[in-house]
């Protein structure tokens, strides 16, 4: 009788904690797709317009976006210590976090913006682009850029939110952007209803009306909501702390330096692509377009999982947030399995979708099939990493990014321009990368320390609690996770949050556990 009363609990547990995860994913996923849609408008109407235009964006988008995603990956520690401290039910810790972070995020935000108005044109010549589009890419990022002004206060309030667990008002914004986007577009590159026709100039400056009401519109809600486990103070976002913020920092900065080492990673390969065949980029960018539906659902869980297990890291239940990482990751695997299946059953369907070049069609089957094995290993890896930054830890993710960029250059490198392998070699190369990184992160997560300096005892044992169900506790004792909020308190009132690259391993966990 009693086991079937734990199984009971444990399927309730199981439902409770799936529910807690879908309501912070499903609104990041439906942003992300919003965010792309965005793009893609923008290149339709002045692909219409001018397909010179086409190529100028192309050129603004990597560079530009390198910059936007680094801010938001720095920004990473507001999500981790917002998340701990509201684990361990430090209310005011979380708020003071949050405070900190306006006035400095929004200060390294318009540094950027005042990088790109004076920089751009020796931005872009750095880059290989000259002549019109080179202007034209000027001009575009130049108004574009007026927008990360409002950045910082705008990813300060979205990573609170996220380390809260309350991400719907950052999918509300996303969709208010779309909207606004969509329709200064239409005004403002066209010249419709008496505005000027503005061409290139109108589609940055409608770009830049969506972002900033977006910003504007995010902050101001966060500032003024009741959903938030806490109220800001007005005084002490005037007068942030630097300490404070410097923490934050210190835990985000390793995961800003690495989606750069990843863009750079990018970069180089293009380079080698176009000198082997310049074609070959083109059906890159087709099979990449094919894989963004996947990416964006378990992006949204490997977000998710962030949330998930800092607030369980942060009540310092090890078992609980091993268990919720792993939940997220079987969640993730799913979807990347099916949009893998679906990749590999209709590989010319699916690329007929945006061309009919033949050439194009020819390569781009072989190359969807190889994307529909690197997706799964990839969802693996991305979603283990984001719990590992959970835990504090976004130094080992840095090292993993810095570990992933030199061999996935060095063996492209042979197999691209020595062997001539071209994108087949590419992708062997990156399935390769994300399977070696994401076996490693998961032998870390589980874990809890460096398997490479610490060894790996105690693995089967960790590995049986992440997929099994949890041992039947007396009255009175353990974690129970919250019907009403999905996360797990703690019936004794314990918890702290752990310091940066903490780690938690099984020794110390059956300390702890032998204390008591």
């Amino acid at each position: 009788m009693q086991g079937f009363a734990h199984k009971q609990l444990y399927k309730q547990t199981l439902r409770t904690r799936r529910k807690w995860i879908f309501s912070i994913a499903l609104p990041i996923i439906i942003q992300n797709m919003v965010q792309h849609f965005q793009v893609l408008i923008d290149r339709a109407f002045l692909g219409n317009l001018d397909s010179r235009y086409l190529a100028a964006i192309g050129n603004v988008i990597i560079p530009y976006n390198a910059v936007s995603i680094f801010l938001m990956f720095a920004a990473m520690g507001i999500t981790i210590l917002v998340a701990q401290h509201v684990g361990a039910g430090r209310l005011d810790a979380a708020r003071e976090v949050s405070e900190s972070s306006f006035v400095y995020s929004s200060i390294f935000s318009a540094l950027t913006w005042l990088l790109w108005f004076t920089s751009a044109d020796a931005i872009f010549g750095l880059l290989g682009t000259s002549g019109p589009i080179k202007q034209d890419a000027v001009t575009y990022v130049r108004i574009l850029s007026v927008s990360l002004i409002f950045f910082g206060a705008e990813i300060t309030a979205a990573s609170t939110l996220q380390g809260v667990g309350h991400t719907r008002p950052i999918m509300f914004v996303g969709m208010l952007k779309n909207v606004l986007n969509i329709l200064f577009d239409w005004l403002l590159i066209f010249g419709n209803l008496g505005f000027p026709e503005m061409g290139l100039e109108g589609a940055a400056l409608a770009t830049l009306i969506a972002n900033a009401a977006g910003s504007v519109t995010l902050t101001i809600f966060v500032l003024r909501t009741k959903r938030l486990p806490f109220r800001y103070r007005l005084e002490e976002i005037l007068r942030p702390s630097w300490i404070r913020y410097k923490r934050g920092l210190a835990l985000g900065l390793p995961s800003g330096v690495e989606s750069l080492l990843w863009f750079v990673g990018q970069l180089v390969l293009l380079r080698m692509l176009n000198g082997v065949n310049p074609m070959a980029v083109g059906v890159l960018s087709l099979v990449q377009s094919v894989q963004l539906l996947g990416h964006f659902i378990y992006q949204g869980f490997a977000r998710a999982t962030t949330t998930v297990v800092g607030q369980l890291w942060g009540r310092e239940d090890w078992d609980e947030a091993l268990r919720g990482g792993f939940q997220c990751l079987r969640l993730s695997i799913l979807v990347s399995i099916i949009w893998a299946g679906i990749m590999a059953s209709f590989p010319g369907p699916l690329a007929r979708i945006f061309t009919d070049d033949p050439y194009v069609l020819e390569q781009a089957r072989t190359i969807i099939r190889m994307a529909a094995l690197f997706i799964n290993f990839q969802a693996v890896n991305v979603v283990v990493g984001n719990a590992v930054r959970g835990t504090g830890d976004t130094r080992w993710m840095l090292f993993s990014q810095i570990f992933g960029t030199v061999f996935v250059l060095l063996v492209s490198y042979v197999l691209i321009v020595q062997q001539g392998f071209g994108l087949v070699g590419m992708y062997v190369t990156m399935i390769l990368d994300e399977f070696i990184r994401g076996m490693v992160n998961l032998l870390r997560f589980i874990l809890g320390r460096n398997p490479f300096t610490q060894g790996v005892s105690g693995f089967i044992g960790r590995l049986k609690i992440a997929l099994g169900s949890p041992e039947p506790r007396g009255p009175g004792s353990g974690a129970a996770v919250s019907a009403a909020t999905g996360t797990v308190s703690d019936r004794d009132g314990s918890g702290t949050v752990l310091g940066v690259g903490e780690d938690m391993s099984p020794e110390a966990a059956d300390g702890a556990e032998s204390e008591e």
